[in-house]
């Protein structure tokens, strides 16, 4: 006899031996006799500890001596679009673990009864019933071998498993790959102690997971709001690991095994100010926000930007596995915007966005936005990317430099070198480095979630605040007091009180320099400009710091005039 078998029990009678390693059963809550400290307990039976699943006669399946009734239940399977494994009827051990856990039958329905006393407890209640249907929980009864590994990506190969983790001999994960009913030294029966994820990356390698703010953050709820996790041990973010935004039993949205049933909701169950720095759900609820809301559950983890129905959601722009706090320069994305797929400068997709507006493209880069139409200009292109591409006569330097290089009146830290992020104008109002408030186009009360204010109704009275945005850049005094060999900006901005977007469309201009792309209405319907007597709308540039304009504005005829 080897010395892991030193346990002896009495089982229906028969004096054996079990392993030293279930020799713990007693003290979980699967002694369901008279003794056992769980609440779920047969009065009437003593010592005979394993006859509540195993027995030496009437078994039935003979593997594992099995001494109940099998259901004969037809199970809701799990469903995932990104589910690879191919699914059927729960088999094996999975099947004996559902003759307690699915509910529907008793506790002591047994095939040989006990000897000490009669097992009248009834069907198990409570969290552990998983019922019949199983689309909320992991999948079970399922080969997984190396091609399925390869076939479905990021997951161990079975041969690299630690001895822990074990498939049946037929090579199918069943809940015994999970849990060890005869042992339970962590919690829930585990094999694995699931601290830190511990449990999940011995199948689910995420690629740089380990370097992730959810795998690393030591933040803690701080007693706002709703505890995001009520059914766990630990505090940290750390340690809940995948726990954060997953739930593998019971899941309240069941593809992909999410812990809540609104999309936002399972990120903002921290990122409400509960637990992470920031109060996100604040910024969405602005006038100007992205419509997480709108789209519930459209996101797809495989979705072709070009095809996909419009929709926004977190998971668009950042990815939960590869997210971090790591700052980055212009235009390269920054560790929040890590592993997420987008669309070039080109208009091709990209598996893992490089540059920050590559992600942005992905809804304002493929076609011009289908959303009501606010401002109507000259060339009324609403495809974000074709007005910032690096071949157009102007552009606000987001994907390359700018095409003037004379251009002067920069606030410090600007110059004709300087690359900038759409997220420079595009942020959460009040946003500060440092601050209380997160940075990115979350919401803001300047539409369309600009950091600052930019008045684009014409006419408007100019001041600092009214152009707040534009001057976060282009210093003030240089621009209204009209320097040598400049437009006449005092002449136009603050005597006539053009608006700045009524001249300059601020992503880019396909047709003319200096941003120019004439604005016809602007967002209260009002109009601006119009065509000259002759016909005419255009601007021609004459050389450095010249230029000529045909059209109709503020009821003067312009045919043409040339400036300075």
């Amino acid at each position: 006899m080897t010395r892991r078998w030193v346990t002896t029990l009495l089982v229906a009678g028969v004096v054996g031996v079990i392993p030293a390693t279930w020799a713990g059963l007693s003290d979980t809550k699967h002694n369901l006799t008279a003794t056992g400290p769980g609440p779920i307990k047969e009065p009437g039976v003593t010592g005979e500890l394993c006859i509540f699943c195993h027995a030496p006669h009437n078994v039935n399946p003979k593997r594992g001596r099995w001494n109940r009734e099998l259901p004969g239940s037809v199970y809701t399977l799990y469903q995932s679009s990104t589910l690879e494994a191919i699914l059927a009827q729960p088999t094996g051990a999975s099947r004996l673990c559902l003759s307690c856990h699915d509910g529907t039958l008793a506790l002591g329905n047994l095939r040989s009864p006990a000897r000490t006393g009669p097992t009248t407890v009834g069907r198990l209640t409570g969290r552990g019933v998983l019922g019949t249907d199983l689309s909320d929980d992991h999948p079970v009864s399922f080969i997984y071998d190396s091609t399925l590994a390869l076939t479905r990506g990021e997951l161990a190969d079975p041969s690299a498993l630690p001895p822990a983790i074990r498939l049946d001999g037929s090579g199918q994960l069943q809940c015994t790959a999970c849990h060890d009913p005869h042992d339970n030294p962590f919690r829930k029966f585990l094999r694995v102690d699931d601290r830190a994820a511990g449990l999940c990356v011995t199948c689910h390698q995420n690629r740089d997971w380990t370097l992730t703010s959810h795998a690393n953050s030591p933040a803690t709820w701080n007693g706002s709001g709703i505890n995001p996790w009520p059914d766990s041990p630990y505090t940290t973010v750390a340690d809940n690991g995948c726990q954060n935004c997953h739930r593998p039993h019971a899941a309240p949205q069941p593809p992909r095994l999410l812990r809540n049933a609104q999309e936002r909701g399972v990120c903002l169950d921290c990122h409400s100010g509960s637990v992470a720095r920031h109060n996100l759900e604040r910024e969405f609820s602005k006038s100007s926000a992205h419509p997480i809301i709108a789209s519930e559950w459209t996101h797809e983890r495989r979705e072709d930007s070009a095809t996909m129905l419009r929709h926004v959601a977190c998971v668009d722009c950042h990815n939960p596995h590869k997210v971090t706090s790591a700052p980055a320069n212009a235009p390269a994305v920054t560790g929040r915007l890590r592993g997420v797929p987008g669309v070039n400068s080109s208009g091709g997709t990209v598996s893992e966005a490089s540059f920050e507006y590559e992600v942005c493209f992905k809804c304002h880069g493929i076609r011009d936005q289908t959303t009501p139409l606010a401002i109507v200009r000259q060339d009324n292109t609403r495809n974000v990317r074709s007005e910032i591409d690096q071949g157009n006569p102007s552009h606000h330097p987001v994907t390359a430099l700018g095409n003037n290089p004379t251009m002067g009146g920069f606030e410090p830290g600007y110059s004709t070198a300087s690359i900038i992020y759409c997220t420079d104008c595009h942020n959460a109002d009040g946003w500060t480095l440092g601050g209380t408030i997160a940075r990115g186009p979350h919401g803001s009360i300047y539409a369309p979630i600009l950091e600052r204010e930019y008045q684009m109704d014409d006419p408007t009275l100019e001041s600092f605040q009214s152009y707040e945005l534009c001057y976060k850049c282009h210093n003030r005094s240089f621009l209204i007091n009209d320097q040598a060999r400049t437009f006449l900006h005092n002449k136009h901005v603050v005597e006539q009180q053009s608006s700045c977007a009524v001249c300059h469309d601020a992503h880019g201009s396909r047709d003319n320099v200096h941003l120019i792309n004439f604005m016809l209405v602007d967002r209260t319907g009002r109009p601006a400009v119009a065509p000259a007597s002759s016909g005419r709308l255009e601007y021609n540039a004459l050389g450095a710091g010249r230029g000529e304009c045909f059209l109709m504005c503020h009821g003067k005829d312009h045919n043409p005039e040339q400036y300075p």
